[in-house]
């Protein structure tokens, strides 16, 4: 209960933020960054919200489930359109595919490090 209770008070946190601050990103994506922030600086730990964020994430796909019925509404216009999105889609996974890499790359210090920390994982079992 604590771990929900500190998820949906950052959420709220970050609609303060968007509403009243005039933060220019959306409110759910400010209550995520801030509870990151609050767990990279121990100020929340990882223990408290870990079984809430399991839960929240194994039932995830609740919450598309009215993403694809307000999609479904717009069949008509996606029928026209498809070949853009298709390339949209493709080219914005790759691209955020190719920079999440890099990027993790450039965190953990390159690929022989990871390799290495891969390996040590393995040798404790």
């Amino acid at each position: 209960m604590r771990g929900f209770v500190i998820i949906i008070g950052f959420d709220g946190l970050g609609w303060l933020l968007h509403e009243g601050a005039g933060v220019p990103l959306p409110s759910h994506v400010l209550g995520l960054l801030l509870l990151t922030l609050a767990l990279f600086t121990r100020l929340i730990k990882l223990e408290w919200v870990e079984t809430a964020a399991t839960v929240l994430t194994r039932h995830m796909m609740l919450f598309f489930v009215p993403l694809l019925a307000g999609v479904s509404v717009f069949i008509p216009m996606l029928s026209t359109a498809w070949p853009a999105i298709a390339v949209s889609l493709i080219a914005g996974t790759s691209a955020v595919t190719l920079l999440t890499g890099l990027a993790m790359r450039l965190l953990i210090g390159g690929h022989k490090e990871v390799k290495a920390s891969h390996e040590q994982q393995h040798s404790v079992f």
